[in-house]
């Protein structure tokens, strides 16, 4: 018994791909897998596991997240965890998407202390944003995000005062919470609308109603624009936006 958990949909090679972590919570060993479908609404396919944690040895092997470059594919993820062989890491597939080429070839990018990595490429930088803190403790959540930089795909990453993201603390912010949403992270690719500006979602949480009636986190989902200083990401105020703001533009067909 399980749940799928963070997904991530890309198109490649006339299908759509579905990458998941399989998992409960507190699961000693999750894992990541693939599912297949020829349009992005589904049905989804499932095409069984990629690795689980202890065959990839990295605790807490969730958060999937693909990119591709020059005919190469790749997965990264990692999540939270302070065992020794903890980080975010990443490792080539196959062209399909379907298939790790060499379970042991994987390359490490960031700490442990992050999850939910996104690799975004930008005038010859690869920034890595991901998430640090709690997701899950309703008003008391305290997730965040944090960003890197490489001139690199496979790194070294490093934040604006130069520390590497495999240490520890590292990671410059980009976003965090306040009065009205606290626990904001986990975000989405960086997206280019048509006038060119980039946005980010992510999802939060209303510290005035946290809670489902389950008892489960009320998270909802939140959009910030992305401004560029200096070739780095910034959001306003480093925080959510709790005001109306000019919407992203796109010119559907």
């Amino acid at each position: 018994e399980g749940g799928i958990w963070a997904p991530d949909v890309v198109q490649l090679i006339g299908k759509y791909l579905l990458y998941y972590a399989y998992s409960t919570w507190g699961d000693p060993n999750p894992g990541i897998g693939v599912a297949l479908a020829a349009r992005p609404e589904g049905p989804f396919i499932d095409q069984g596991k990629l690795f689980d944690s202890k065959e990839i040895d990295v605790p807490n092997s969730i958060d999937p997240y693909f990119f591709t470059e020059n005919g190469q594919n790749y997965l990264f993820w990692g999540s939270f965890s302070d065992a020794s062989t903890q980080g975010t890491y990443g490792v080539e597939l196959d062209k399909n998407g379907t298939v790790v080429l060499d379970l042991n070839k994987k390359f490490k990018v960031a700490a442990g202390d992050f999850e939910a990595v996104v690799i975004h490429k930008r005038k010859g930088y690869y920034y890595f944003v991901g998430s640090k803190g709690s997701c899950c403790e309703g008003e008391k959540s305290s997730y965040h995000v944090l960003v890197g930089r490489s001139r690199h795909l496979k790194g070294p990453y490093v934040d604006q005062e130069g520390r590497n993201l495999t240490q520890r603390g590292s990671g410059t912010l980009l976003l965090k919470g306040n009065d009205q949403f606290v626990g904001t992270g986990h975000t989405s690719r960086i997206i280019t609308d048509d006038k060119g500006k980039d946005w980010i979602l992510y999802h939060g949480i209303d510290p005035k109603q946290p809670r489902v009636a389950t008892g489960g986190n009320r998270r909802m989902l939140l959009l910030d624009q992305i401004v560029w200083d200096k070739d780095w990401p910034k959001i306003e105020g480093t925080t959510s936006s709790v005001a109306p703001q000019p919407a992203p533009t796109f010119n559907f067909k």
